[in-house]
Formats: C-alpha cells, structure tokens, sequence
C-alpha cells in the first residue's frame, strides 16, 4: 500500500526546486545585484540549498534559501 506524504514532513525536493528558481529569478530582477552574485546564482544547482560562494555571502545565501523554504512550504 503507498503511503501518503504528509504536511509535517516538509516540502517535496521537487517544491524546493521550483521555490528556489522562483527566489533566482525575483533575486536577478533585483536591479541591486551585482553581476557577479547573479551569475553565481545562475550556475547553482536548483536541486541543493543556496550556499555561500565566491560572489555569495553566507547571509545572503541564507536569506534566499530561507525564502525559498518558505515559498514552497506556503505552495
């Protein structure tokens, strides 16, 4: 018998994955940041968290990752 997914267990890889494109996207709009930060963003993998890197500070990384949960744990 399948077993059903339940609320409490978080959001689905595949409900992360599109939050954290959508939080890409509304972060790439955003006339404040830099090149750099976005073309890292750009070739982070939508599959993992948001990591700090080169152009990407931990905080920042944190904000967007936070963002993303909590985009896709309102879907």
């Amino acid at each position: 018998m399948a077993r059903r997914k339940t609320r409490a267990a978080g959001p689905s890889d595949e409900s992360l994955r599109i939050a954290r494109t959508i939080v890409y996207y509304e972060a790439c709009l955003d006339s404040e940041v830099p090149h750099a930060v976005a073309r890292e963003l750009w070739a982070h993998d939508m599959n993992t968290p948001f990591r700090a890197g080169r152009a990407l500070s931990s905080e920042t990384a944190r904000h967007l990752e936070a963002a993303a949960r909590a985009n896709a744990r309102d879907a």
